[in-house]
């Protein structure tokens, strides 16, 4: 092995097997036959549909109930005498217990934390050693919404000498910054596990983004044995550069410790330099600036690739959210996978980072007493030094809003929060029905009252589906800053009723008060579970499971976004409605399609709407003009039209005085002819884990989307790869999203192909009844050696 400290990708080459299997932790025990296949991996996934399942609703229908065992071979070959060997699990759910060579090394329960075990003691050096991971989904109740099953993120092997610095053991804070320098402050642990006391140097180095050296620190301390200590170094970086969302610029500290002039270990961690202040009468202040949070709460799956994390196809989302203007994610309601962090380091996302959804109730109420500490202080440990992460958040919607017990467990848990980062503030997502009936009917007085208490022990109020009485908090905590954690998409709060609501985008509260900082749209993206069949997740969110847009995400571009934009939707009373119980109905926009091609209406109306941040808009059908409106018309940027169904081509032109500034067209589509696949990465390398998304559509003979004729398509793999995923973004359908058939929904659907390991070339073809036939090629690459030999020790 080179280099002081070693960190291996450990993804490839485990084997796996569903059930419970007595003595599978033992280093003899035979696996020959159990499944060979890669991490990360989510075996709920790839399951069929169990409408009659326990908790079925909550988990997409797909069943989790069961045991799972992991086993992976391995050697290691020591660098140097004095070597320790540790295994970082990144989210294994749940309920996680973990054996090398037959010892046990340790358990977590709960399955969205990150945790670290030490294997030195039991390590075999160069031979073979066996790791074994149980995973039991038997034991604890599920979340209200799909958490998958397994080791369903990245896990790495990693080795250091016998001094190094500790999981997690450095924390950089910018306590000044100015235009001609920021102060950066490194607290740095360092681990000593030789029985003697040590002399060593510390090092560190920040780093430009250019990777040009801008500060270095260095000091010369004595760590005792058996001990773990902790270094406080300071440094200068001239003329820095400021890490926003428009401008995602980071910085590395580079940290190094000598021994007697030998490097033994060296830990970099990315920062951004940057300044957040809360302002109690001007808001959110990122850099001196006032800064509105255009943001959306997200869960963890990635629709047909299940709970099982993929950075491509998590990146692809977020990409789709910033098309809109997107600069903030709520993480809901749990710690994300440490990769989508780095993303939104480097896309410039501002983040939300939750603990927990419920504390004593539902899934965490077996282990909120034992375990709450342990895994808020490793979310803490882990993110702290994300220049993303600009907030915590301890709960959502928990038990007893209000009462004693909840205002003691919250104060405890903002205290701990302040303890190990002061630098950021804390919340709490408050619901808006209350668990007090008298509240939840009562007086907006009362309402303000309860509120009050919570306020006080929380530095944001954060408020779900509240904006309606946002005014009356104010009003009564002039010092009180509102975020609203959660908010409908398209609707918002009315009067003093908690299911009055009015066709008005929340972010208009938003933008009209300074004291509220922003607003996260539930949902960004339509997620599985917490749901009734037939749905198999939740559809109101602004792209659906495929990454698809829907119609109303250009409302919340129309509003968040600083470019032109204008979109023609269609509100068609005849559309197939999806599945959505009565009681969700208000978190989703009525029924919108964005395309011209409505034979159903035959000369009849039809009512449009067009979304748009321009002064005016122009609507023209066959060039025939429907006249001009004014957006100052239509207080809730909702412009609409009504005018008999031509087809043709529509088109809306958006105006800013008499120039036009951007334009939106569409026309009404021909008969099928072919499918057309566009991939998103038409290179992939060959390591058996990279992805390209492959969307397909039904295209007439001019290309356009035939939006009203669906199809079964079938799909061939030619060459060394797989077809990882399929969807629709119809969460109706009882499909799998395994396997190598798909019926299209709304003319289109999503492939998703993993690459093998051989280089070459890749040939999807599609084809479908009537003649619909398409295809797509994908050209595999040899990886590096640095890839390749990423699972060898």
């Amino acid at each position: 092995m080179m280099g002081s400290r070693v960190i291996m990708p450990f993804k490839r080459d485990w084997k796996f097997i569903e059930g419970n299997y007595a003595g599978a932790e033992k280093m003899d025990y035979n696996d020959e036959h159990w499944r060979l296949l890669q991490v990360p991996h989510d075996w709920s996934i790839e399951k069929s549909f169990d409408p009659h399942m326990l908790y079925g609703g909550n988990q997409a229908y797909l069943p989790r109930w069961s045991v799972g065992w992991y086993r992976k071979h391995f050697n290691v070959k020591p660098s140097s005498p004095k070597q320790r060997v540790y295994i970082q699990f990144d989210g294994i759910h749940s309920n996680s217990e973990v054996w090398i060579n037959g010892h046990f090394v340790g358990k977590r329960p709960y399955g969205y934390v990150s945790f670290q075990y030490d294997l030195t003691p039991y390590i075999r050096w160069d031979e073979e050693n066996v790791l074994a991971v149980k995973v039991d989904n038997t034991i604890l109740s599920p979340d209200r919404w799909y958490s998958g099953a397994g080791i369903y993120r990245n896990v790495w092997l990693i080795c250091t000498d016998y001094i190094h610095i500790t999981e997690w053991g450095t924390y950089i804070t910018t306590p000044e910054i100015s235009p001609d320098e920021a102060k950066v402050t490194a607290r740095i642990q360092v681990t000593n596990h030789h029985a003697h006391a040590v002399e060593c140097t510390i090092m560190t180095e920040m780093l430009d983004p250019q990777g040009q050296i801008k500060g270095k620190v260095e000091n010369r301390v004595t760590l005792s044995g058996c001990e773990t200590g902790e270094i406080e170094q300071k440094a200068r970086v001239l003329e820095p550069e400021l890490w926003s969302p428009d401008n995602p610029l980071l910085y590395e500290a580079q940290t190094t410790i000598y021994c007697d002039n030998t490097e033994v270990d060296r830990y970099c961690t990315p920062f951004g330099i940057r300044e957040m202040k809360l302002d109690t009468q001007k808001g959110l202040l990122l850099n001196g600036s006032n800064l509105k949070l255009k943001g959306v709460c997200i869960h963890h799956d990635l629709g047909c690739l299940g709970a099982a994390y993929h950075d491509t196809a998590m990146k692809r989302r977020l990409q789709r959210l910033k098309e809109m203007g997107c600069n903030s994610i709520r993480f809901a309601h749990n710690p994300m996978a440490p990769e989508l962090l780095d993303l939104c380091d480097q896309m410039g996302f501002l983040v939300v980072d939750e603990a927990f959804d419920k504390w004593k109730s539902l899934f965490y109420e077996h282990l909120y007493d034992e375990w709450w500490e342990k895994d808020l202080e490793a979310m803490l440990l882990r993110d702290r030094n994300h220049p993303s992460v600009f907030m915590w958040s301890v709960g959502n919607e928990v038990e007893n809003q209000g009462q004693p017990s909840m205002l003691k467990m919250l104060e405890q848990l903002v205290g701990f929060c302040h303890e190990k980062d002061p630098t950021r503030p804390v919340t709490c997502a408050l619901e808006p029905h209350n668990t007090s009936i008298s509240l939840r009917e009562g007086s907006i007085e009362a309402k303000v009252e309860h509120t009050k208490q919570l306020a006080q022990r929380v530095d944001v109020l954060g408020l779900n589906y509240q904006e309606q009485w946002y005014e009356h908090y104010r009003a009564a905590m002039p010092d009180t800053l509102i975020l609203g954690t959660e908010t409908f998409p398209y609707y918002r709060g009315k009067d003093n009723r908690v299911k009055g609501y009015l066709p008005m985008n929340p972010w208009f509260d938003v933008a009209n008060h300074d004291y509220v900082i922003g607003q996260f749209v539930w949902s960004g993206i339509d997620y599985l579970g917490e749901t009734s069949y037939p749905s198999k997740g939740w559809s109101s969110g602004l792209i659906d499971t495929c990454g698809f847009r829907k119609p109303v995400s250009y409302l919340q571009q129309s509003l968040w976004s600083d470019q032109p934009i204008v979109h023609i939707a269609a509100f068609n009373e005849h559309m197939k409605s999806e599945f959505n119980p009565t009681w969700t109905m208000h978190w989703k926009s009525p029924a919108m399609e964005d395309h011209w091609t409505f034979p159903e209406y035959g000369g009849k109306l039809i009512r449009l709407v067009t979304f748009t941040n321009c002064e005016s808009v122009e609507l023209i059908v066959n060039d025939e003009s429907y006249g001009e409106r004014k957006l100052v018309d239509y207080p809730n940027h909702l412009i609409l039209w009504e005018l008999p169904y031509t087809p043709g081509k529509i088109r809306a032109v958006g105006r800013n005085g008499n120039e036009k500034v951007c334009e939106h067209e569409l026309t009404t589509a021909g008969a099928p002819y072919a499918l057309k696949l566009e991939a998103d990465r038409t290179v992939l390398p060959a390591d058996g884990h990279e992805i390209s998304h492959v969307e397909v559509t039904v295209i007439d003979p001019n290309g356009i989307i035939v939006p009203n004729q669906d199809f079964d398509v079938i799909f061939k793999l030619q060459g060394d790869g797989r077809i990882l995923g399929i969807d629709n973004g119809d969460l109706t359908s009882d499909e799998s999203f395994k396997g190598n058939e798909r019926r299209t929904h709304r003319g289109r659907c999503l492939v998703v192909i993993q690459s093998g390991y051989v280089a070459g070339e890749l040939l999807l073809q599609a084809s479908a009844d009537g003649g619909l036939l398409g295809e797509t090629r994908l050209k595999i690459e040899e990886e590096s050696k640095r890839q390749f030999k990423a699972d060898s020790v």
